[in-house]
């Protein structure tokens, strides 16, 4: 038997084909990266007046508010109280249990008031 022959026996053919350079193994990972990439949706501008007035809704009440924001491969839900909305900068600022996030508002694609928590205003709830 030929030492070819021998070679693609038993694990023969993964070892052959096991070696890659680095460089080559950087050009898969990204372009397996690059087929699941998506293109940022388009928000009209209803879609956006919409996504406004949840926001002032969740300011004024004070309300867990969960945030999705538009990722590249996948979106992202953030949940906290807003807290801040900066209408110059396009930011949201939204206070979490662990942290606090600033949210450009161009990349906001949905908001949903979790539950409404009274505010306190003097010291006394405000019904």
């Amino acid at each position: 038997m030929t030492q070819r022959g021998k070679k693609l026996r038993g694990n023969g053919i993964w070892e052959a084909s096991r070696m890659m350079l680095p460089q080559h193994k950087d050009a898969i990972r990204s372009h397996r990266t690059g087929l699941k990439a998506r293109p940022k949706p388009e928000l009209d501008e209803q879609r956006m007046e919409e996504l406004s007035l949840a926001l002032a809704e969740a300011l004024e009440c004070g309300a867990d508010t969960a945030v999705t924001v538009y990722g590249v491969y996948e979106d992202e839900t953030s949940v906290g109280v807003v807290e801040k909305i900066d209408p110059i900068g396009r930011y949201v600022k939204l206070v979490g249990e662990q942290e606090t996030v600033w949210i450009p508002f161009g990349d906001i694609v949905h908001v949903a008031l979790l539950k409404s928590k009274p505010r306190m205003r003097g010291g006394k709830q405000a019904h």
